[in-house]
């Protein structure tokens, strides 16, 4: 299927995982500082911010991931 790039479907798979994890990793974090868990005395708006930061790492890992596999479509179309 993708004998010329055979790195690019693994690379699609791991830029997906990744954004699995900054999202999960995200949401977890949001929650312990919004329930005041840390150890830190880090604000609660700071929850906010966290959970953001973990969409937006999400969002654009994803795409990256989305990106790869449209370009991989359009060369396996082209031939």
């Amino acid at each position: 299927m993708h004998e010329n790039y055979k790195m690019l479907p693994i690379a699609s798979k791991v830029f997906k995982t990744l954004a699995w994890i900054g999202l999960v990793l995200g949401v977890i974090s949001a929650v312990i500082i919004f329930s005041g868990m840390d150890e830190f005395g880090t604000p609660r708006w700071m929850g906010g911010v966290t959970l953001i930061a973990g969409a937006v790492y999400f969002f654009v890992f994803f795409a990256v991931a989305e990106m790869i596999r449209l370009l991989l479509d359009m060369n396996e179309r082209i031939k």
